[in-house]
Order: C-alpha cells, then sequence, then structure tokens
C-alpha cells in the first residue's frame, strides 16, 4: 500500500474516533464503541495490505481501555443511583427519561441528563411519597453518569493518543 493510500486510510480512521470522541459527549451517536470499531477495522484493514501499526499487544490494550471505559456507561450511573437508595425500578424510569429526554430537549446531552434525573425522581417519589429522598437518589445516577462521561471520555483520548502514537511511530514520523 502507498504512503499517499495509507496517510487517506488513517486520516479518515482519525476523523471516525473524533465522531467517536463527540458520541461519548452526545448520547445519540455511538462513543467508545465507534472508537473501538475504528481501531479494529484499521488494524484489520492494514493486516491486509502488508502494513502493521497497531500490533495484537496494542490492540488487546486497546479493547481493554474500550470494554473498562465502555461500560462505565452502564454500571456508574446505576451505581450512583443504587448508592443513594435508587430501586431498580426507578432506574428503569431513569433510562426511559434519558430516551425521552434526548428527543424532547434540543440540546441532546442535556436532555438526556435531565431526562435520565427526571426518571428517577418520579421513580423514587412514586415508591417513597419523599421529595428529598427522591432528590438524593436522582443527584447520585446524574452524578454517576457524569462521571462515566469523563471516563469515557479519558478512555477515548486514550485510544486515539495510542493509535496516532503507533501509526505514525510505525511510519517512522515524528509522533508528536
Amino acid at each position: 500500500m502507498d504512503l499517499i493510500l495509507q496517510s487517506i486510510i488513517f486520516a479518515i480512521a482519525v476523523v471516525f474516533i473524533l465522531v467517536g470522541l463527540v458520541g461519548v459527549v452526545i448520547p445519540l451517536l455511538p462513543g467508545v464503541l465507534l472508537i473501538w470499531l475504528t481501531v479494529a477495522i484499521y488494524t484489520a484493514v492494514e493486516r491486509l495490505n502488508g502494513f502493521a501499526a497497531i500490533d495484537p499487544v496494542t490492540f488487546v490494550v486497546i479493547t481493554l481501555i474500550a470494554l473498562v471505559t465502555g461500560l462505565s456507561d452502564i454500571w456508574l450511573p446505576l451505581l450512583g443511583a443504587r448508592v443513594t437508595g435508587s430501586s431498580f425500578r426507578s432506574m428503569v424510569y431513569g433510562v426511559v427519561g434519558a430516551i425521552i429526554g434526548t428527543f424532547v430537549l434540543p440540546i441532546p446531552l442535556f436532555g438526556s441528563i435531565v431526562g435520565y434525573a427526571v426518571g428517577i425522581l418520579i421513580g423514587e417519589y412514586r415508591r417513597y411519597g419523599d421529595w428529598d429522598r427522591a432528590l438524593r437518589a436522582g443527584l447520585g445516577g446524574v452524578a454517576g453518569w457524569g462521571i462515566a462521561t469523563a471516563i469515557q471520555l479519558g478512555g477515548g483520548l486514550i485510544i486515539l493518543i495510542i493509535f496516532v502514537w503507533q501509526v505514525l511511530a510505525y511510519q517512522g514520523m515524528p509522533a508528536f
């Protein structure tokens, strides 16, 4: 594969990774999964063409980073809500609220967060009839969501740095 084609494929991969980083913040776009899939497809394409910037060890490291950070979106909001006393039913309300909020409010990220908090708030109020307890659970869920987003963004940036560094180092170019 010639250098121009390698550069074009690399640039396309970086664009997809950047879209994945945006997707971490805007729930309508895929996030860490898109980043990982981009690296996986790039690795497969380069192997087929005799270009091997991403070695198996690096790919395993990237996969582990993607798994840990990608799944944080599931378990951290639930853990945050659970620690503050939410029931499973309230967390389901939160997920439904996040989906509705994403489409109803003009800013999808804001809508997701607000919808998630309102869903938990409604679920917990229905359960206990106590607004203070419901508010505590809603705030715990939102805190977990925020931490998960920060972890995913950090993981996505680390994957981007590893990816760019490996490809540029393989091509004999200065990484930064």
